[in-house]
């Protein structure tokens, strides 16, 4: 039988998290502790590995690296290699699609709302530019170049990796 991962919520304050990396691929054999993807929250970047008892092959990522999902969405699916994963399919959500209706409710709500600030409808644009090439920046990091009008691209990161 498949085990589904759903996305984590790593923080209290975390609504959706975005897969900055992918450290497997499908196909690859997973078993307690292999670390799956790096997750970024509202706060940090944090390594997520297989639980106890998440064991098997990766049939299926959820999430494309740079995408953004809310907690709870299909983050992948385990099982026995070629093991029919449909089902599970058909019951969740993908992912993009989550998204992309997340966004429509926002721009409907903002077209219906006077009080509502023009931020609202731009910042998918925005996630789209940066998630066109990965910067390699938390988004603590992220945020605050964009508080102190620095264009983060623009900046050599000294930490490992350029971050």
């Amino acid at each position: 039988m498949a085990t589904v991962i759903n996305m984590p919520r790593l923080s209290d304050t975390m609504t959706e998290g975005v897969v900055a990396k992918w450290h497997v691929k499908v196909g690859d054999k997973i078993s307690e502790g292999t670390l799956l993807a790096e997750i970024e929250t509202d706060k940090a970047t944090m390594d997520f590995e297989a639980f106890p008892g998440q064991e098997g092959t990766l049939l299926f990522a959820g999430i494309d690296e740079g995408a953004s999902a809310p907690v709870d969405s299909i983050l992948a699916i385990l099982g026995k290699e070629g093991e029919d994963i449909s089902s599970y399919m058909s019951n969740g959500s993908n992912a993009s699609e989550s998204k992309d209706s997340r966004e429509d409710q926002e721009v409907k709500l903002s077209q219906e709302s006077p009080l509502t600030n023009k931020n609202t409808i731009e910042a998918p644009k925005e996630k789209e530019e940066l998630n066109s090439e990965r910067l390699k920046a938390s988004p603590l990091a992220k945020s605050l170049a964009k508080e102190k009008g620095i264009d983060i691209t623009d900046v050599k990161g000294t930490g490992e990796g350029g971050r």
